[in-house]
């Protein structure tokens, strides 16, 4: 199953939402990786580019800004996105545990660190 179904499925929400929200983290994940580990998510998420223009076409302005910030104002952009507090770890784990095979341990980990609100 694509991400996208997967994560919209999980959630019981519309695939747009979570077009958005997978968008959001991919965007913070691009300012936490080196362009080398970026270039593997983009090979494991193929709509990754038109997944993260989701994300900045779909949120309030403040929703834009902080997607573009990191990993630290990723809360702003999945609640201008929608994102209920509760769905937010679902959400993220569901998306890095995708990732994990790619990226590796120990790169989810150092996100996580800038992002814990992801841990639940």
């Amino acid at each position: 199953m694509e991400l996208v179904q997967q994560v919209a499925a999980n959630l019981e929400i519309d695939q747009g939402k979570a077009e958005k929200g997978i968008g959001a983290l991919l965007m913070a994940l691009r300012m936490s990786l080196d362009p080398a580990g970026f270039a593997q998510v983009k090979r494991a998420v193929p709509n990754c580019e038109s997944l993260m223009g989701r994300a900045l076409m779909g949120g309030a302005r403040t929703g834009e800004m902080a997607a573009l910030i990191g990993p630290s104002a990723l809360m702003a952009a999945l609640a201008a996105a929608g994102y209920r507090q509760d769905d937010i770890p679902r959400l993220g784990r569901l998306v890095l545990e995708h990732l994990r095979p790619t990226i590796g341990t120990e790169q989810i980990e150092k996100f996580l660190e800038g992002a814990p609100a992801l841990r639940g």
